[in-house]
């Protein structure tokens, strides 16, 4: 898979990547609000909120990806899964960096590896087994 072609949007439903940026911006802002709540609220519930947190980066972007290159039926489903989950990573990064350290940077990665794995689901299997 070549770099330069997953992330080049040409040819791609643009309706349907715009989407993905908007869906996966909600999921990481609903995911940090969520997650720093049960931060405030609950003593002692950091390793548990990390967890979920890790696991809810990956989740949002795996499904968007999934979704949008299932829709698109185009044979680029990883792009619209990289391009989609970018803008939850940035979100990630910006909030959680800063706070967490290494924590943001494995939530990010999470969510870029969450798109790129719901793009590639998405993909057409060939009746050649």
């Amino acid at each position: 898979m070549n770099l330069k072609k997953l992330l080049n949007p040409k040819g791609t439903n643009l309706w349907l990547l715009i989407s993905n940026v908007g869906w996966n911006m909600v999921w990481a802002i609903g995911a940090l609000i969520i997650a720093y709540v049960s931060l405030r609220n609950i003593k002692n519930a950091t390793t548990m909120t990390q967890l979920v947190l890790l696991v809810s980066a990956f989740v949002g972007p795996f499904l968007g990806g999934w979704l949008c290159g299932w829709s698109a039926a185009d044979g680029r489903g990883p792009t619209y899964g990289v391009i989609g989950s970018l803008s939850s990573t940035v979100i990630f990064l910006i909030a959680l960096v800063p706070v967490g350290g290494i924590l943001g940077v494995l939530v990010a990665v999470a969510a870029l590896v969450g798109g790129l794995n719901g793009g590639l689901v998405s993909l057409r299997r060939s009746s050649r087994g």
